[in-house]
C-alpha cells in the first residue's frame, strides 16, 4: 500500500510578495542608519551616512530632505504600490541538519497558477491522501511543485494518516503563538493559524501541524497583516470554499495589503470583509462579531501620526457568541492617539458582559525601545518603520513612554471593564506543546497585580500550548483541559 502524505514537523514555508522585495531591498540601508544613530544620536547625520550605502536604492525610492521635519521618505508610488504580486514561495525542513537540508523554492512567475497551487497545498495539508491521490486531484502544471516538496523532505510520507485531534468539549484551545481554535458543539473557527509557519521556532520538540486539526475548522479568522498573523503557505492548506474573514483595507499601502484581494487571487472563494460593528457573521452556531482594532500603530508621543493618514496597521478583533462561551480576543490591541481599546471595551460590556474570558497579548511594546537591530524581527518590521519614518529618532530608548499594546494595565483594565469572568495569554511565541508562552509566567504576575490593584474578580489561566479552556458538559463551569491537542503519529 502506497504511503499517506503530509507535511512533515519541522516544515517550513515562507512566501515573498513585491511589498516584501521592497523591504528586504531598503533594509540594509535603514539598519545602516539606525547603528548609526546609536553613535551620533544625530538622524540627520545618521541619514545622510545610511544612505551613502546605498546611494542608487536611495535616490530611486526615496524623498530627502535633510532640512525638512521629515527629512527621508519612500517616494509614494512605494508606500502606495498599484499591485503586490507574490513573487515565490520558500520551504525547508528544519529539523533536518543545515549541511543536509534540502531546501525548495517556487518562483511565480504568473499568478494565475496560484489557485492550482492552493489545490495542491490544500490536498497535501489533509494528511488523508497518497501522492498519486493528490496527482489526479491537481492541475499537471504544479505537479513538479509536489515533487520538489517531496525532494525538501517538506512532505513526507507514512503508512498511516496523522491522528487529527479529537475535540469533545465547547471552548477555546490554544496553538502556537496568536493561533486560537474555537470549538462549539458542532462548529470550529480557525484564528490566525500559523502552521509550518518560518516564523516558528527551529528545535521545536514538538509541535501542532497543519493535519492535527483536518476535519476540525469550519472557518478562519485575520486579526491583521503582520506575518506572525497573516501566513499565506497556512491558508492555501485549508479548502478554497472554506470562509475566511478578514479586515477591511479602505487603502492598501506597504505597510497593509488588501487581504481580501490577496486571498481572492489565491483562490478563495468566500472571503468576508465588512466594517467594524457590522451585524454578526454566524458560522454554524458561533456569532461572529468584527470589533475595532486599535493600537499597534508606529507611533510614539512626538511622532503620533503617520505622515500619511491611509498608512495603517489595518485589523479587527472579533467576539465570539455561541451556547457555551462569549469570548473576545484582543491580538495585539492596545492604544493609539485618536482612540483605545478602553471605548470599545465599554461597547463590550454594554452588549455581552460579563464575558466568559477575554483573550490577549500580554507583552507591552513600545516604538520608543522597539530597538535597533533589525534582525530580530520580521520583514514586515521595516514597512511599519517606513510609514512614519520620523520615529527613528526615538527608537532604542530605554523609556516605553508610548504603549501601543495593551500590556499587564491595560488587560486588567479592559477585563475589569468587560467583567470577564476570566483572562488568557497569548501570542507569545512558540514553544513546545505542553508548555507555557516563553514570558508567561512574569506576564501573568504583572498582570495579576494589575487587576488586584482594580478590585476585579477576573481569574488568569496559565495554559499551555496545546491546552483548551473548556466546558466539559453543557452548563458547567469552565475549566482547564491540559493536552488537549498531542502530536499525532
Amino acid at each position: 500500500m502506497s504511503d499517506i502524505l503530509t507535511f512533515a514537523r519541522g516544515s517550513q514555508f515562507l512566501a515573498v510578495n513585491g511589498n516584501d522585495q521592497i523591504c528586504y531591498t531598503v533594509q540594509p540601508l535603514i539598519q545602516a542608519l539606525l547603528q548609526d544613530f546609536v553613535d551620533t544620536h544625530d538622524l540627520g547625520l545618521s541619514i545622510q551616512r545610511g544612505l551613502q550605502v546605498q546611494p542608487e536604492v536611495a535616490e530611486a525610492l526615496f524623498d530627502i530632505d535633510i532640512s525638512s521635519p521629515e527629512p527621508f521618505s519612500l517616494k509614494p508610488q512605494f508606500l502606495f504600490p498599484e499591485t503586490n504580486p507574490l513573487l515565490g514561495l520558500f520551504f525547508s525542513n528544519t529539523r533536518i541538519p543545515s549541511f543536509l537540508r534540502r531546501e525548495g523554492r517556487e518562483v511565480i512567475q504568473d499568478e494565475a497558477i496560484l489557485p492550482a497551487i492552493h489545490q495542491l497545498l490544500a490536498q497535501c495539508g489533509r494528511g488523508t491522501q497518497t501522492r498519486q491521490q493528490i496527482l489526479e486531484q491537481v492541475p499537471e502544471a504544479v505537479h513538479p511543485l509536489l515533487e520538489k516538496l517531496m525532494a525538501s523532505q517538506v512532505l513526507v510520507g507514512q503508512p498511516q494518516a496523522p491522528i487529527a485531534a479529537t475535540l469533545g468539549s465547547a471552548g477555546v484551545y490554544r496553538l502556537q503563538h496568536a493561533a486560537l481554535l474555537y470549538r462549539s458543539g458542532s462548529t470550529g473557527i480557525l484564528v490566525d493559524p500559523q502552521f509550518h509557519s518560518n516564523y516558528g521556532r527551529e528545535g521545536l520538540k514538538g509541535d501542532i501541524t497543519r493535519a492535527m486539526v483536518e476535519g476540525q475548522v469550519d472557518a478562519i479568522l485575520i486579526s491583521h497583516s503582520h506575518y506572525d498573523h497573516w501566513h499565506y503557505p497556512t491558508l492555501m492548506m485549508f479548502p478554497a470554499d472554506i470562509p475566511v474573514i478578514v479586515p477591511k483595507v479602505p487603502r492598501p499601502s506597504l505597510m497593509c495589503e488588501d487581504m481580501e484581494g490577496r486571498l481572492r487571487s489565491l483562490g478563495f472563494e468566500r472571503v468576508i470583509a465588512v466594517d467594524w460593528y457590522a451585524d454578526p457573521i454566524c458560522i454554524g452556531d458561533i456569532e461572529v462579531h468584527v470589533l475595532p482594532f486599535y493600537g499597534e500603530q508606529p507611533l510614539v508621543p512626538r511622532f503620533d501620526s503617520p505622515q500619511h493618514p491611509d498608512l495603517r496597521n489595518w485589523g479587527n478583533t472579533y467576539l465570539l457568541r455561541g451556547e457555551e462561551f462569549t469570548s473576545w480576543f484582543l491580538i495585539d490591541a492596545g492604544f493609539e492617539p485618536a482612540a483605545s481599546m478602553v471605548e470599545v471595551a465599554e461597547y463590550v460590556r454594554d452588549h455581552f458582559a460579563p464575558l466568559d474570558h477575554l483573550i490577549s497579548n500580554f507583552q507591552a511594546l513600545s516604538y520608543n525601545s522597539i530597538g535597533t537591530d533589525l534582525s530580530s524581527w520580521g520583514i514586515d518590521i521595516v514597512a511599519n518603520l517606513l510609514s512614519n519614518p520620523r520615529i527613528f529618532s526615538v527608537t532604542n530608548e530605554q523609556e516605553g513612554g508610548y504603549i501601543a499594546t495593551l500590556g499587564p494595565a491595560g488587560v486588567a483594565e479592559l477585563s475589569s471593564i468587560t467583567q470577564a469572568k476570566a483572562c488568557l495569554p497569548y501570542a507569545d511565541s512558540w514553544s513546545d506543546l505542553g508548555t507555557p508562552g516563553i514570558h508567561d509566567q512574569e506576564l501573568i504576575e504583572a498582570t495579576l497585580t494589575e487587576l488586584k490593584k482594580r478590585g476585579a474578580a477576573t481569574e488568569v489561566i496559565p495554559w499551555h500550548i496545546g491546552d483548551g479552556y473548556v466546558r466539559p458538559q453543557p452548563g458547567s463551569p469552565h475549566q482547564l483541559l491540559r493536552n488537549a491537542i498531542r502530536p499525532g503519529r
